[in-house]
């Protein structure tokens, strides 16, 4: 039982939207923490200017070397602290002795955070640590008095609140540019979907595996040549049939993919992949065979793709109508039986209504005689009522031929319960006798013996004719063509006969001589 996938359409949105979403969240983070990093750099470095930039005021020196910030430097504080969104300026002596702070009591207290020594080395840089105002990224510089000596230093804070609300406003264009891109993405992925479906004949993917599949078996199962051809006359399908056919004729390798004028010329020549019109039963060579090509052009949206051609060794076609016309025959000797039949009841009726009743006694007696000495005949060799029936028109017609026909065997055929029996029997009965009177055109003096045996628990049939014959070495080719290379017309019939011995698991053996006739053995179990 196959299991139950999700359709198309939600399988491709689904895998669509997985992939833009994962696409989108790997992008977005990796944008988001580029823009992070960026702005937190930006910040810091706008800390580290404003350090450098307080620091060079002459009046910062001054102040170092009073030990006092006066009210003018603090408001210059203030002014750059709020222009900039900062935190804090604090300016400290060398001991680390706050001068100046946003808050006043903190004023003449150390400098908080761990972080300050390295600036009294006269080191420039930014940190991160916690303050009396809370966490922040501080940028520290150094001050030096006119002698180029370090008299202080100066540290410009950026609370880290102001830093994480700047770097989530950058990030939160990035998200909203991948929200939108996420919708986008779905909206897109449905419509691809519906566009496939409607592409794909509405079909999901394990319907159209499942035609594939039928596909294959069904080409697979033809016995006709099925070859597919493109507008550039490119083969593009081929099934078993089509090779077996085609290496049978000659051509050995493969013909996928080659073009048809390099595999079948005289094929080539016949296909116009720009007529419309289909072209049925047309006979076409192709090396020592002759096949009976179809050939149907097919196209796309009114657009020329290709052709279609299904072909069939004609020997095969033969062979088939050679049978069907023995089936013919043997419904055509049927009526004609029955039609005699009637014959011979309307001359007993006009006897019965003439009042001619001796004349009709001796007719009936007459009939009598000949159908106990034909029927006795038969039924003292065979008990089969079907085999027997079709036997006796059989000998009617030869009778009628004017062939000499002598029945023999010790052991009577039983009746037989298989009609598929009975079937392989008429075929092989009919056949015989049909290649034998084939055989004896033209001859003066004409002979057929048959002979009807029980032998091993096997029937045994023999039939010999005093024909023209043929070479018995030739017969591989004959069974093999379908036909006799000298022009007995005996191969087709000789075909059937041989595959209907298989099929019942019997064996044949068949003597013959050119002008000595033919003589042909078969036994076949029947248990």
């Amino acid at each position: 039982m196959r299991k139950k996938s999700l359709p198309l359409k939600l399988q491709m949105m689904l895998f669509t939207s997985g992939l833009i979403c994962l696409t989108l969240l790997v992008t977005g983070l990796l944008i988001g923490y580029n823009q992070a990093s960026e702005t937190k750099e930006a910040l810091a470095d706008k800390a580290a200017l404003s350090a450098s930039h307080f620091a060079r005021m002459p009046i910062v020196p001054d102040a170092l070397e009073k030990g006092k910030a006066d009210e003018r430097l603090r408001a210059i504080a203030r002014e750059i602290r709020e222009s900039n969104n900062l935190q804090y300026i604090v300016l400290m002596d060398m001991e680390g002795i706050r001068l100046m702070h946003p808050v006043a009591d903190r004023i003449g207290e150390h400098f908080v955070g761990g972080d300050v020594d390295a600036v009294f080395e006269g080191q420039r840089y930014t940190s991160e640590a916690v303050g009396t105002l809370g966490p922040s990224m501080r940028a520290f510089e150094p001050v030096y008095n006119q002698d180029g000596m370090q008299i202080g230093a100066i540290s410009v804070g950026i609370s880290t609140e102001v830093i994480n609300q700047a770097v989530w406003d950058s990030v939160k264009i990035t998200i909203l540019g991948t929200v939108v891109s996420l919708v986008l993405g779905l909206v897109g992925s449905y419509f691809l979907a519906r566009r496939l479906k409607k592409t794909l004949f509405d079909l999901e993917p394990q319907e159209i595996a499942y035609m594939m599949e039928e596909r294959e078996v069904m080409l697979n199962s033809v016995s006709e040549g099925v070859i597919a051809i493109h507008t550039d006359y490119q083969i593009i399908l081929a099934n078993p049939s089509a090779e077996a056919l085609l290496e049978r004729a000659g051509y050995h390798g493969d013909i996928i993919g080659r073009k048809i004028i390099d595999v079948w010329p005289e094929l080539s020549t016949e296909v116009l992949l720009n007529d419309e019109q289909a072209v049925y039963d047309k006979s076409v060579h192709f090396g020592n065979l002759e096949m009976i090509t179809n050939s149907v052009y097919f196209k796309v949206d009114k657009n020329d793709v290709g052709a279609i051609i299904t072909f069939r060794d004609r020997n095969e076609l033969d062979a088939v109508m050679k049978k069907l016309s023995g089936v013919e025959s043997y419904a055509h000797t049927l009526r004609m039986q029955t039609h005699e039949f009637m014959n011979k009841l309307h001359i007993i009726g006009a006897m019965v209504y003439t009042e001619s009743y001796e004349e009709l006694a001796e007719y009936v007696d007459s009939l009598s005689r000949i159908y106990q000495r034909e029927t006795g005949i038969i039924s003292a060799h065979i008990d089969d009522v079907a085999i027997a029936g079709y036997l006796l028109t059989k000998l009617e017609r030869l009778e009628q031929l004017q062939i000499d026909v002598d029945i023999q065997g010790e052991n009577k055929w039983p009746s037989l319960s298989d009609p598929i029996a009975v079937d392989r029997w008429i075929t092989i009965i009919g056949n015989s006798l049909e290649n034998a009177v084939e055989a004896m055109v033209g001859q003066e003096e004409k002979k057929i013996t048959l002979v009807f045996d029980v032998l091993d628990g096997a029937l045994f049939y023999e039939i010999c004719d005093n024909g023209a014959g043929f070479d018995v070495g030739e017969l591989p080719s004959i069974l093999e063509k379908g036909y006799s290379t000298k022009g007995l017309n005996r191969g087709y019939g000789m075909t059937i006969m041989i595959n209907a011995v298989k099929a019942g698991k019997g064996t044949y053996h068949i003597q013959s001589e050119i002008g000595a006739g033919v003589c042909l053995q078969i036994k076949m179990p029947y248990l």
